[in-house]
């Protein structure tokens, strides 16, 4: 962040991929009580692993698509491992 502002896009989710990772976000809502709504902000200091354990559990039931949540699961990886904050910005 700065100045209140994104600072670096890492990854981007377009309505296709949403409705890809609803189920996951849904299954981490019921395990953590935290949202992650596409049109509202919702910011990570701590807790990307357990968003990362559910799309792993989500992914091998969307066959082709799996490439998109190993894709995501990726940059979560790397944010996670950095030590970075993770800010999913909604419409």
């Amino acid at each position: 962040m700065q100045n209140g502002q994104p600072k670096e896009w890492i990854y981007s989710i377009d309505s296709e991929k949403w409705l890809l990772f609803k189920e996951a976000f849904e299954v981490f809502k019921a395990k953590t009580g935290l949202t992650i709504d596409q049109y509202s902000d919702t910011k990570f200091s701590s807790g990307l692993q357990i968003l990362i354990d559910v799309l792993k559990s989500v992914a091998p039931q969307y066959g082709k698509s799996a490439e998109l949540f190993s894709e995501f699961i990726s940059v979560l990886d790397a944010a996670a491992s950095n030590g970075k904050n993770i800010i999913f910005v909604g419409d």
